[in-house]
């Protein structure tokens, strides 16, 4: 009995170890895979609901403005929602990922830096005084924002998706 025991002791080390490796293996998988898609949208939308709702204040009256080409102030409005959307750009790229929905999120990320790129140019435009340009930028910009719209509608964004009424 005795000859047979440090056998069964190594035995019971060997699947031990190989049980540890396994659920390491799994744990990093896991890890890798980020979080649900449901959590991850819980996760964004705490961080664009405020800032919705401040690009929404900030951008109060910025089409009556541009209406009545008092340009100067119509462009504070957007460099104004230029820096939040940027810094909300900035807070949720570096959110964790599903990894099921990366290539998704990726183009989706893309539609969001060409959306931050057009309300700096709209804000570009408006100093200058060019509202027929900033008004081509305009529709571009809301042509975007619906691309971007339509490559997340799965996620169920309400406060992360655009709405072009936040601007004005």
């Amino acid at each position: 009995m005795r000859a047979s025991t440090p056998n069964h002791c190594r035995r019971w080390a060997a699947v031990s170890t190989l049980v540890l490796a396994l659920t390491t293996t799994t744990a990093a998988a896991f890890a890798a895979e980020g979080p649900t898609r449901d959590e991850y949208v819980a996760r964004l939308e705490q961080v664009c609901k405020p800032d919705a709702e401040a690009t929404q204040r900030a951008m109060k009256g910025a089409r009556a403005d541009i209406r009545a080409e008092r340009f100067p102030l119509a462009a504070a409005k957007f460099a104004k929602a230029s820096s939040i959307f940027a810094a909300t750009l900035r807070e949720i790229s570096a959110v964790p990922r599903p990894g099921a929905d990366a290539a998704k999120l990726e183009r989706w990320f893309s539609y969001l830096k060409a959306q931050k790129s057009y309300l700096e140019q709209i804000t570009d435009q408006l100093r200058a005084d060019h509202a027929i340009k900033a008004q081509r930028l305009t529709a571009r910009f809301i042509h975007n924002g619906n691309l971007a719209n339509n490559t997340v509608l799965a996620f169920g964004f309400e406060y992360c998706s655009f709405k072009f009424s936040r601007y004005g």
